[in-house]
């Protein structure tokens, strides 16, 4: 946006004009100074887009710290009217994770785009389902971009995977997920080894028309005559089936299912001359997959169960065994000739001539894997080792038996099928045939055992319709894939060995410099001395795959994922656009580059000190406070819940932490809302929201959360300040903190939800990122319900971290809190969504306030405000960055009737947090903090690095515009002395 497009109205105060779809103007609360800074963040534009949602009052407004957000900016403010209007998740509080846009993501059939790729495409993708340790699909639902401008993390493993990611993205590992940031060599993470093949656009050619249906009904009797073939034609048309092109949505579920009539399947034609048996036979969970594609096309079928007796008699004994085979069945006259109408052989194979249809041949590769796969799940012998041979692997082999005069066609289809496998990079070894009893022949395609064949078959063909294969062969994609790093290896190694011995080293030395897990001083000695006829063969010390197929079968069932070591981890520069998705699934997941990947608030606290009394005890202070209470990414509590008691806590809020003695009654009436706000409903909250609330109460966190020892340098007006129990060089503790991966859980469960629903509402996205939903709707009930929990989560959170701080304290100072004078000022959060009664026009309306990076700032007088401080207004908590100046200011009755009673919420980053590590190397924060005499302890020197001063918007230039405007008014201010970051 350009400057010349925002229209100054007075000082401090811009206008966004009404323009392209806009319902009601954009108000810009800024100065000229911060005004050019949020135009080059592309701010102004989210402030545009908010204006365009369904049911929004008089203005999108933005205060001074405005900066670019999740769809809505931080420091955005808007109202919705509650009948007509919005609630919109996007627009309380939420941040992004990503991946470079080269990263490939594995699509359900069997193809990769990357995901840079994948804009406007609102497909299925590969998931994995924790609870069933199972493999399964996800259907994207928002697709997410976003400009990086500094470094990012590039990872490798054993297996040779490698993956970019901004440090937040979380990675799943062996225990549970991870951010980038705090993976480490050594770490597991969760691979798919299946990588399928590159997406490519089918030719829009016709497969199937309607004449040529007909032509092959009136070989079984279905003409014109009566009306049979126009109902058959009617039902096929309605599916979606004839026409049929290449580029049909339903052309993979078709090709799966032929693939598999070709191997375990049949269709019969009966004898009565008018009716078929389409059947389908194997294990009951393949069975129950192909009954989901047949029913995606658009026809039912049974599945039954048969235990059958078997004597196979070889060269070598006599095999009795039972087995149970599942059979699934349709007499779908109109399935039955839709298929025989695109090639699909009928009757008995073994007495027919047949091969691959034409059309299929012409197809791209990912979906001739689609048919390969499938006939594969059905005739392919398993993956499986030599008896007795710890390394190598048996060729795979389809074998088809003829009579004997078919022979000629079963060898043809096997040669396509060869023919297909070369396009894959998979050769074969050789056709063979042998005769077997009653003038029948054994014809067997016996693939390649050489280990880059077997990766490819393995790779990128797999299995289909045939779980426990699948299973296989993804393990044993991956068990080839670390074989072929340790040949290669080896093979490195005996080079550098020869090369090493003609300059002139001796055997010692050539060993200390490349000796490894897989090269011992034999090995050199062989290099050296003997030389290979062969290539080098892997390691004895290499483990065989038995275990592994145990292991992983034990961690993940049958889905196929594995656990993979990280050997390589460091940080790149990056600048460009990053992606991310959310998907349709309670786990959060897909798989990119074969890995597996997936609101706060401000207290202040007064006390009787002063920084003399302080002075002499500040680091003691620090570290103590440091130790009582978690912080840093992911930081775990020391507060331990169990289920009841967390459902207990987001109903209840501060005051469930005061009833359960962290802190005192009074406590509540300084603190928005009494610490809870009513209408927190436990049971509209995931069992992952849960599950990260419980790991993260009684936390601090990272990024911009901090606790801070502060002292009152300034007082602006003294009445108030002396109501609000301020005075000059009194010592004053903020902490800056909410409802961490609880509350952010809850947000993008939520807008999975709104992705889908928006649309049935007959609403219009101008970014999808603001995913919304009527606010009286049922889903949007259930949102609001569930933010609430997330809010009373932060209250309950800075209320015990509060009492941890008046422990310390007291410990520190052997002195009781009570004689300290440790008293909350106020707490206000930050990101939120509240329904206030405004007066809009001269009439009062109910309206959902949404405040993102905002405060609320109520005038004196306004009846939501605590009796103590009715007569002077709320206390509106403003936090500086490190080494800077915080605020404590009033509302106003000019916020109340221009911003819905919204004032800014702090500096406002202006940095991104890559780029703010990009400039701090090579100093030391911590030291440059010391000298201005505030004292700095963090987890890590990347997290003071992250929050450096420069990189935030001066605070004291947005503190003179808010005042400026009228919509606060300042009372104190504060400089750190000591703080503690994540």
């Amino acid at each position: 946006m350009k400057m010349e497009n925002i229209k100054k109205l007075e000082e401090y105060k811009y206008l966004i004009p009404k323009q392209d779809g806009m319902r009601v103007p954009g108000i810009l609360y800024i100065s000229e100074k911060l005004l050019s800074k949020a135009i080059a963040d592309n701010a102004p534009l989210q402030v545009m887009n908010v204006a365009k949602l369904p049911g929004i009052v008089k203005y999108s407004l933005a205060m001074p710290d405005v900066h670019w957000g999740y769809g809505a900016p931080i420091g955005g403010v808007g109202a919705f009217d509650y009948e007509s209007g919005v609630i919109v998740p996007g627009f309380v509080g939420y941040d992004i994770n990503c991946l470079t846009g080269e990263t490939k993501i594995l699509h359900k059939y069997g193809y990769y785009l990357p995901i840079e790729n994948f804009e406007g495409k609102w497909e299925e993708l590969i998931c994995f389902n924790k609870e069933k340790k199972s493999k399964e699909e996800a259907k994207i639902i928002r697709f997410i971009k976003r400009k990086n401008d500094g470094d990012i993390y590039f990872i490798k493993t054993e297996a040779g995977y490698e993956i970019k990611a901004t440090e937040e993205h979380p990675f799943w590992t062996e225990k549970g997920k991870k951010e980038v940031k705090n993976l480490k060599i050594g770490d597991f993470v969760v691979v798919f080894p299946f990588k399928g093949v590159p997406y490519e656009e089918p030719p829009d050619e016709t497969i199937l028309d309607i004449e040529e249906f007909k032509k092959v009904a009136s070989l079984f009797n279905k003409n014109s005559r009566g009306n049979s073939l126009s109902q058959i034609i009617k039902k096929l048309e309605e599916n979606g089936l004839l026409p049929l092109k290449a580029t049909s949505p339903v052309l993979p579920e078709i090709l799966k299912i032929i693939g598999y009539i070709f191997g375990d399947g049949s269709i019969s034609f009966l004898k009565d001359g008018n009716s078929f048996l389409t059947s389908f036979f194997g294990k009951k969970e393949d069975i129950e997959e192909i009954k989901k594609d047949l029913q995606k096309i658009g026809f039912s079928c049974v599945i039954s169960e048969r235990k059958r007796k078997h004597k196979i008699k070889t060269e070598y004994s006599v095999y009795e065994f039972e087995t149970t085979t599942y059979t699934c069945q349709t007499s779908s006259r109109a399935l039955a000739l839709f298929l025989i109408s695109l090639g699909v052989p009928y009757g008995k194979k073994i007495s027919s001539d047949f091969c691959i249809p034409e059309w299929i041949l012409r197809l791209p590769l990912w979906c001739k894997r689609l048919f390969l796969a499938s006939y594969f799940g059905a005739e392919m012998s398993s993956p499986k080792f030599l008896t007795g041979h710890k390394y190598n692997i048996y060729c795979p082999v389809v074998s088809m038996n003829k009579e004997i005069q078919y022979k000629e066609s079963g060898i043809k289809f096997f040669n396509q099928i060869s023919q297909i496998l070369e396009e894959f990079g998979v050769k074969t070894k050789k056709i063979s045939i042998r005769k077997i009893k009653n003038n029948k022949v054994q014809i067997r395609l016996i693939l390649s055992s050489k280990l880059e064949d077997l990766l490819n078959l393995y790779e990128k063909i797999n299995f289909e319709y045939n779980k426990e294969k699948s299973f296989l062969g993804n393990v044993f994609a991956f068990y080839l894939r670390r074989k072929q790093k340790v040949i290669n290896g080896r093979k490195e190694a005996e080079k550098i060995a020869i090369s090493l011995r003609e300059e002139g080293y001796n055997i010692n030395s050539i060993f200390s410099k490349i000796n490894s897990e897989w090269v011992n001083r034999r090995f050199i000695e062989r290099s050296i001395y003997e030389g290979r006829k062969t290539e080098p063969r892997v390691s004895f010390s290499f483990e065989g795959i038995s275990r592994l197929v145990k292991e992983t079968r034990e961690k993940f069932g049958n889905s196929g994922f594995v656990l993979d070591k990280i050997i390589e981890i460091r940080k790149v520069p990056y600048n460009g656009y990053v992606y991310d998705f959310t998907v349709n699934h309670p786990f959060h997941n897909f798989t990119g580059n074969n890995f597996l990947v997936s609101n706060c608030g401000v207290r202040l606290i007064r006390s009787n000190l002063e920084k003399k009394d302080i002075e002499d005890k500040l680091e003691e202070l620090i570290n103590g406070l440091f130790i009582n209470i978690p912080s840093g990414v992911g930081s775990t509590g020391k507060l331990k819940l169990n289920r009841k008691e967390i459902e207990k806590l987001v109903v209840e809020g501060a005051r469930w932490a005061v009833k359960n003695g962290y802190g005192y009654e009074e406590d509540l009436e300084r603190i928005e809302e009494y610490g809870c706000i009513k209408g927190a409903d436990p049971n509209v909250v995931s069992e992952r929201a849960y599950e990260r609330g419980l790991e993260q109460s009684g936390t601090l966190g990272s990024g911009n959360h901090f606790l801070e020892i502060q002292q009152v340098v300034q007082i602006y007006d003294r009445e108030i300040a002396e109501k609000f129990g301020l005075f000059e060089g009194q010592i004053t503790i903020m902490v800056h903190t909410g409802s961490r991966g609880f509350g952010y859980q809850i947000c993008d469960d939520y807008l999975s939800l709104f992705g889908k629903v928006h649309s049935k509402y007959g609403i219009s996205l101008p970014d999808r990122q603001l995913a919304c939903a009527p606010a009286k709707s049922p889903e949007g009930r259930k949102y609001f319900a569930a933010m609430k929990a997330a809010a009373n989560y932060a209250f309950a959170n800075r209320q015990v971290i509060t009492h941890w701080v008046r422990e310390t304290f007291s410990y520190v100072l052997r002195k009781s809190d009570k004689d300290i004078g440790l008293e909350i000022v106020y707490d206000v959060a930050h990101n939120i969504c509240k329904l206030e009664k405004h007066n809009v026009d001269g009439r009062e309306k109910l309206l959902l306030v949404h405040r993102k990076g905002a405060t609320r700032a109520f005038p004196k007088g306004h009846p939501e405000l605590p009796e103590r401080y009715r007569d002077v207004g709320q206390p509106v908590i403003i936090p500086g960055t490190m080494g800077t100046a915080s605020y404590v200011l009033v509302g106003t009755e000019k916020a109340l009737q221009e911003t819905w009673g919204s004032t800014c919420h702090g500096a406002g980053r202006m940095m991104s947090r890559h780029q703010a590590i990009k400039e701090s190397r090579g100093r030391s924060i911590a030291d440059e903090l010391l000298k201005k005499g505030v004292l700095a302890k963090a987890k890590s020197k990347r997290g003071l690095a992250e929050e450096m001063p420069e990189a935030y918007k001066d605070v004291d230039e947005v503190i003179k515009v808010v005042e400026g405007a009228g919509i606060s008014k300042k009372v104190a201010k504060m400089i750190p002395l000591a703080v503690i970051k994540g």
